[in-house]
C-alpha cells in the first residue's frame, strides 16, 4: 500500500494512504507549487486540494485516449473527473502531489513503517469482522458483514475517503471472499452510496443509504449467473 510517512510537531509518527491512487510527485522546495487563495495568503494548510487541476485533466485525457472502456478492468474513466482530487501535502522543505479518490490518516507514537493498517482502516474493508447475518439465493449461501460504527460517524469519515457500510460474501467451495460491497463517500458536501462488485466498479448508486433488501435484486441476479456457470462446469 503506497503511503506518505511523516513526523508531527508533537513528535508522533503519521501515515497517509490513498484510495484509488493514480499518480504521485515529490518535489523539493519550501514554497508550494500553487498560489494561495486570495485573502488567505498568511494561512498554512499542510494538506490542500487544487481546483480545476491541469494535471488531473491531463491524466484523465491520457487514460481515456489509451484505455477508454478498458480503463481499470472495465471501469468508467470519467470517474477521474468526478471522484478524484489533486492533493498537495506541504512539508518543511518538500511537497508531495497526489491524484487519488481519497486519503486516510493514521498516527502512532512509533514509526508506522510497513506495519499493517489499523483494524478500522476503511480501505481494508470488513473481512476481518465476523458475519452478522446470512441469506440464501439460487442455492448459494451468502455472509453479510456490517460496519459497527454509527452512521453519523461513517458519514463524517467519508469526507476523506469511501467507507464500507456492509459486505456480502458468497460461500463457494469452502471459501467466502468479498463479492459485493456497499460504500459511502461525501464530496463537495453531498453523499453518495455505491453498490460495488468484485472489481470495485459501481453497479448502482443511491442518494441515501439503502438497506440490504434494496440491493438484493442486483446480488440475486449475480448469484443466478454464478449458479448457472457452476452447473455448466459440473459443480454443485
Amino acid at each position: 500500500m503506497t503511503a506518505i510517512h511523516f513526523t508531527t510537531d508533537d513528535g508522533r509518527w503519521g501515515r497517509v494512504t490513498f484510495e484509488g491512487l493514480d499518480s504521485l510527485k515529490v518535489s523539493r522546495g519550501e514554497y508550494g507549487p500553487f498560489p494561495p487563495v486570495p485573502g488567505q495568503e498568511n494561512r498554512f494548510d499542510w494538506v490542500t486540494t487544487i481546483s480545476n487541476s491541469a494535471w488531473l485533466r491531463e491524466r484523465y485525457e491520457y487514460e481515456k485516449r489509451h484505455y477508454g472502456s478498458t480503463y481499470n478492468c472495465g471501469g468508467d474513466v470519467n470517474e477521474m473527473l468526478t471522484d478524484f482530487s489533486h492533493y498537495v501535502f506541504s512539508f518543511h522543505d518538500q511537497f508531495v502531489e497526489v491524484l487519488a479518490a481519497g486519503i486516510w490518516f493514521e498516527s502512532d507514537d512509533k514509526m508506522l513503517g510497513s506495519r499493517a493498517p489499523d483494524p478500522d482502516h476503511p480501505l481494508i474493508g470488513l473481512k476481518h469482522l465476523d458475519p452478522v447475518e446470512w441469506f440464501e439465493h439460487a442455492g448459494i449461501t451468502c455472509q453479510v458483514r456490517r460496519n459497527p460504527l454509527a452512521l453519523d460517524e461513517i458519514q463524517n469519515r467519508a469526507r476523506l475517503c469511501s467507507q464500507p457500510i456492509l459486505e456480502v460474501a458468497a460461500e463457494l467451495d469452502g471459501r467466502a471472499g468479498t463479492d459485493w460491497s456497499l460504500t459511502h463517500r461525501v464530496r463537495d458536501g453531498g453523499g453518495v452510496t455505491s453498490l460495488k462488485g468484485f472489481f470495485g466498479h459501481s453497479a448502482k448508486s443511491f442518494n441515501s443509504v439503502p438497506d440490504l433488501q434494496a440491493i438484493r435484486p442486483s446480488i440475486n441476479a449475480w448469484l443466478e449467473e454464478v449458479r448457472k456457470r457452476r452447473r455448466e462446469m459440473g459443480k454443485a
